[in-house]
């Protein structure tokens, strides 16, 4: 199965001519083989010749016509850089694209790339993305793209490689090309002195000033994740012609040029509709539920966090974490009357446990007070029934149905013995009677889990709880990013798919219709995140796009209100 691209869509057109517009009135470079001062290397580098007032002015043009606030300067980053020359302060322009998750991004930024060099002979691109899961991601976009951007541009000389450290003439090779140049790298690749691009090998200079004086435009995906002092003064070291943001969820808006929100999404028929069914206990506000999540003791004091049932300013009561100390008392940071007797008595990192006044005992993990199996039990239960009914529902339509678990923990599902999957097998196994085209299936054969992985000196692999951006991590992102065509076919029986951490940001498929989320969520953009995994429109065997409001309906089964 190969994906199609729709080169006519409104919204990604708008967003590429956005940024073409801030160039105007830029002449076309064209390619010119220079020697930089004081250098033994040669580049084709990018040039600018447009004063900072007549790029605000087209900034400004630009936000009126796409009905933005009007900036009245330019955003600039900058940072003292080692250059081939001396230590310089570098600035650049930094600009916008805010693009809901699952409205093709990456497709826009790479033909924006594209309409650069047709338009102003831009040649070199730099896309910087956080994290190696992200840049797989980009890698594949740029390869299952490329036929469709030949035959929409007419085949323009444009090659894409992944920076690799390993490989000498990379730099050379990028800063050399006359034609269209666009190298994936991450920011750990050149953000500290000691990697690989920052030295001098064999009295040569060290390769980022070649990157230097070939001028790139800077392409940052998900741009929130490099605000820090050292991500900046990496992204400075480039010295780069400017800076374009790409993200759903800025931190922070730099010259915003173009803006699609989740309800512009929404209301244009560009994502999923999402529904959520949580899944919560019922009558039990009153029970005093306390879960231990760390203990922790330092030169100067010994404490625990702990998540609890809090009375909030609104008069709701809401699971939220604390940090207590020997005798802090729950009823005072819960506000809670229920937890008389909560006074805590000792906390004991060493042994692993906190006990309160009362003689109650908790170890590290363990909590009271709420039944989190029967929650889970109902969650896995909901998500595979909605899964054979909308496979039923949408069979006719060519449409291969997945559902995607969060989990909470890896040892939960790992094991042969792991709960979640013994709950996975026996829902399945009860639910499938009712559904006579899912009978003679077996649950083992169309579940599959991503999870980090490492192996042991005795050759055994282990599984990992994880944060997502580890190296464990992105061996399983890279597993299930070279499997995304394959799960769309009803040839694979793989529909569902358990993950801890490792499917966040970067990785999409059409075709999750259920997001199962069994652990805790802790801000509102990783909520985002965890969703966006499933908004994106579907396909079907034929890997047209489905426009049906009434199909392109993702429901979030979740252990929370997601109020």
């Amino acid at each position: 199965m190969k994906f199609k691209f729709d080169s006519d869509q409104e919204h990604q057109v708008d967003a590429v001519e956005s940024v073409v517009a801030l160039f105007d009135g830029q002449a076309f470079v064209r390619n010119q083989l220079t020697v930089p001062t004081g250098a033994t290397f040669q580049v084709v580098p990018n040039r600018l010749d447009l004063t900072p007032d007549q790029l605000l002015a087209n900034l400004q043009k630009v936000q009126d016509d796409r009905g933005l606030d009007q900036d009245d300067k330019l955003e600039t980053l900058g940072a003292k850089v080692e250059t081939l020359r001396a230590a310089e302060d570098i600035t650049f322009p930094n600009f916008s694209v805010e693009m809901e998750t699952g409205t093709g991004k990456t497709y826009v930024y790479i033909r924006t790339a594209l309409r650069l060099y047709e338009t102003y002979g831009m040649r070199k691109f730099i896309i910087v993305v956080p994290s190696v899961a992200v840049r797989e991601g980009v890698k594949k976009t740029l390869e299952v793209t490329k036929p469709h951007f030949d035959k929409l541009f007419g085949k323009p000389p444009y090659h894409f490689t992944v920076y690799d450290s390993a490989r000498k003439s990379q730099v050379s090779g990028f800063a050399l090309s006359d034609g269209i140049e666009i190298m994936v790298m991450t920011i750990d690749a050149f953000k500290r002195d000691e990697t690989v691009i920052r030295q001098s090998r064999e009295g040569l200079d060290p390769p980022i000033y070649q990157l230097q004086e070939t001028r790139p435009v800077l392409i940052l995906d998900e741009p929130q994740n490099m605000e820090s002092e050292l991500s900046v003064s990496a992204l400075a070291s480039l010295n780069p012609l400017c800076a374009l943001r790409y993200s759903a969820t800025h931190r922070n808006s730099y010259n915003v040029v173009y803006r699609l929100t989740p309800f512009d999404a929404y209301r244009q028929g560009l994502v999923k509709r999402i529904e959520v069914a949580s899944v919560v206990q019922q009558d039990n506000d009153n029970l005093p539920f306390v879960r231990v999540d760390e203990l922790s003791a330092s030169k100067r004091t010994v404490s625990a966090k702990l998540s609890v049932h809090k009375l909030m300013a609104t008069g709701k009561i809401q699971e939220k974490p604390i940090t207590v100390r020997s005798g802090d008392n729950l009823v005072e940071k819960t506000g809670r009357a229920e937890y008389d007797g909560f006074i805590v008595d000792e906390i004991n990192p060493g042994s692993g446990f906190i006990r309160f006044a009362n003689n109650l005992e908790l170890a590290l993990g363990g909590e009271q007070g709420s039944d989190r199996d029967a929650i889970f039990e109902a969650q896995i239960a909901f998500t595979i029934e909605e899964h054979f009914r909308r496979q039923r529902r949408l069979k006719e339509h060519g449409i291969k149905v997945l559902s995607l678990f969060f989990i909470d923990k890896v040892d939960n599902y790992a094991p042969d013995d792991g709960k979640l999957r013994l709950m996975f097998v026996k829902a399945f196994d009860e639910i499938k009677q009712r559904f006579d085209e899912w009978k003679d299936i077996k649950a083992i054969n169309v579940q599959k889990a991503y999870f980090a992985t490492k192996t042991k000196k005795s050759g055994e692999t282990e599984v990992l709880d994880s944060t997502g951006k580890s190296k464990q991590d992105d061996e399983a992102f890279n597993l299930i990013m070279r499997e995304k065509e394959r799960l769309l076919s009803f040839d694979e029986p793989v529909a569902f798919i358990f993950s801890h951490s490792a499917l966040r940001e970067g990785w999409d498929n059409p075709n999750v219709f259920q997001i199962c989320t069994m652990r805790e969520v802790g801000t509102d953009t990783e909520r985002r995140q965890q969703v966006g995994r499933g908004v994106r429109l579907p396909v079907n065997q034929d890997v047209d796009r489905i426009r049906d409001d009434q199909i392109n309906v993702l429901t979030v089964i979740a252990s929370e209100t997601y109020e």
